[in-house]
């Protein structure tokens, strides 16, 4: 048997992931910040200060901290898979189509919502959302959920596509992450692997 090769690795997963998950960790982080905004003051540099401000505003930087590398590893990503998709990627035609940016709509309220009215000083909550981010990461990496992304719904759609070969007229099916908002049937469209059956896409001639 062919071992088959998919693009993403852990580090790209982990990118999309944390910017799914941006919205949440501003949302948590304003909250936080307004919430205990009484301990924003200069307390000098010395152990009690520094104490203080873990307490009640430590995980919010680390939130910041991990929302500015996915945004970091995603302008990096991106224009990657594209030059990929542009330079090798398969050459389809459109056969079946539908939108499925309405998934973003459910992974928004179902994994994020939740989280929001947390309390980031503490440690019960913060441990219950390490936790459940955990074990979200391990069952999104694994799946189609990898490329159901609300900030990337921003720019780019989400489709389940059913495609023809080109060349060898096969027909597959998979999800297409695509800048084109109006993607149809019948249209040729260049695919490069994000992982089993995922897949980003260009217009057949190269442009989005």
């Amino acid at each position: 048997m062919t071992k088959r090769r998919f693009e993403l690795k852990k580090g790209a997963k982990l990118t999309l992931f944390l910017v799914s998950y941006i919205p949440l960790f501003l949302i948590m982080c304003f909250s936080q910040v307004y919430t205990y905004r009484e301990y924003l003051n200069w307390g000098g540099l010395n152990l009690e200060a520094l104490v203080t401000y873990l307490q009640f505003f430590g995980v919010a930087s680390v939130l910041m901290a991990l929302s500015f590398l996915g945004v970091l590893g995603v302008a990096f990503l991106i224009p990657n898979m594209r030059r990929r998709a542009e330079s090798n990627g398969v050459l389809v035609k459109v056969v079946d189509i539908e939108n499925k940016n309405n998934e973003s709509i459910s992974y928004l309220f179902t994994y994020i919502i939740p989280f929001v009215f947390q309390d980031l000083s503490s440690v019960v909550s913060v441990f219950s959302i390490g936790v459940l981010l955990v074990v979200t990461y391990l069952i999104y990496s694994n799946s189609s959920m990898v490329l159901i992304n609300p900030v990337l719904s921003v720019w780019y759609s989400l489709y389940l596509v059913e495609y023809e070969d080109f060349f060898n007229k096969q027909k597959r099916r998979g999800m297409v992450l695509s800048r084109n908002q109006f993607l149809e049937e019948g249209d040729m469209i260049k695919v490069k692997s994000m992982g089993y059956k995922l897949y980003y896409s260009v217009a057949g001639g190269g442009d989005d």
